[in-house]
């Protein structure tokens, strides 16, 4: 610890962010009031103390061969100036700083001070932005696409009916493709829905959200059986209906002429079956991607929503066999 701390204050008059001093050995040898607010610690508590002890282990080796470095040679392995860096807090938890360094000599002595900022909260905001980015790059695919092609087959189509008389044939088939632009569109609003944040978790009685999945997603020639008590979940009431319905229609679709859909309990979750031909194993982690279908008219969005409201509410999913040698899709630590 060096005696005369006036150098290292005039640093922090006018200043409200956490500042850190080191010495050449990476010693702490200052820190101002503030990095109480961003690091948990007091100053009494860091200074004396190694930087590492606010800095991530996995980079501990990178930070003392740099300074080593630096110190050798002149040259700055980073930008010194609004880097992002991540930390520890006291209690653990890693967050994000915005640090400019700064090297000072008092004396004989070299000292280097951070000038920190966290930004957790703006980094987070950050990567969200670039998540709905993303899915709306996704949507103009659709629409640039997806939706396309339907719509040019209606025009041929509708261009066929008016060179012939008997139009009833080509009808039948402009239904089939407005049906198909339906769905499709149908698929992007709900995707739009699913990139928003879940509401705040609320108990819900899952056997009752079946039942309303059931009545908008289900056919009379398909099969409900609930084989276990569901109890309560906590979820987002709208989120989880959503999902089972797209589980529920994904089975009625692709279950055969009669399906049968099980709904049961797990310890930690639930598990939604059905008795139809099953899913590759080799294909189970590839169903959920985005736009992966086997069906010429399909439009491979349906898994890909359920496994975004899953993961929406921190739970997990993963596509198995049935007993029947159906699909089968296990969700697992889900709040009861």
């Amino acid at each position: 610890m060096i005696e005369d701390r006036e150098f290292f204050e005039t640093l922090v008059q006018n200043g409200s962010d956490a500042i850190v001093s080191i010495d050449e050995d990476s010693e702490i040898v200052f820190a101002n009031e503030a990095v109480e607010r961003v690091f948990g610690y007091t100053p009494e508590e860091v200074e004396g103390e190694p930087l590492t002890v606010i800095m991530p282990e996995r980079f501990e080796d990178a930070h003392f061969d740099g300074v080593e470095s630096y110190l050798e040679t002149g040259e700055r392995a980073l930008d010194w100036n609004d880097i992002h860096l991540p930390a520890v807090h006291k209690n653990g938890h890693e967050m994000q700083l915005s640090i400019t360094f700064e090297e000072h000599r008092f004396g004989e002595e070299r000292y280097f001070s951070g000038i920190m900022r966290d930004v957790t909260e703006r980094v987070a905001r950050e990567r969200e932005l670039k998540r709905q980015n993303e899915q709306l790059e996704k949507f103009a695919s659709i629409v640039s696409h997806d939706l396309r092609d339907p719509l040019n087959a209606a025009r041929a189509t509708l261009a066929l009916a008016k060179a012939e008389r008997d139009e009833s044939e080509y009808l039948d088939e402009l239904e089939g493709i407005h049906d198909r632009m339906e769905a499709l569109v149908e698929d992007v609003l709900e995707l739009t829905k699913q990139g928003q944040a879940v509401g705040e978790p609320e108990p819900v009685d899952l056997a009752e959200v079946v039942d309303e999945a059931w009545q908008t997603a289900g056919e009379e020639t398909a099969t409900l059986r609930v084989v276990d008590e569901l109890g309560v979940v906590r979820a987002d009431h709208e989120r989880l209906r959503s999902l089972l319905e797209n589980l529920i229609g994904n089975a009625v679709r692709h279950a055969g002429d009669y399906p049968t859909v099980e709904v049961g309990s797990l310890a930690d979750g639930f598990y939604v079956a059905d008795d139809g031909p099953g899913i590759p194993a080799d294909e189970r982690e590839a169903v959920f991607d985005y736009g992966y279908t086997t069906e010429s008219d399909g439009t491979g969005f349906g898994l890909n929503i359920v496994q975004t409201i899953a993961e929406a509410h921190g739970w997990s999913v993963r596509a198995t066999e049935s007993e029947s040698g159906g699909a089968r899709f296990d969700f697992t630590g889900v709040g009861r």
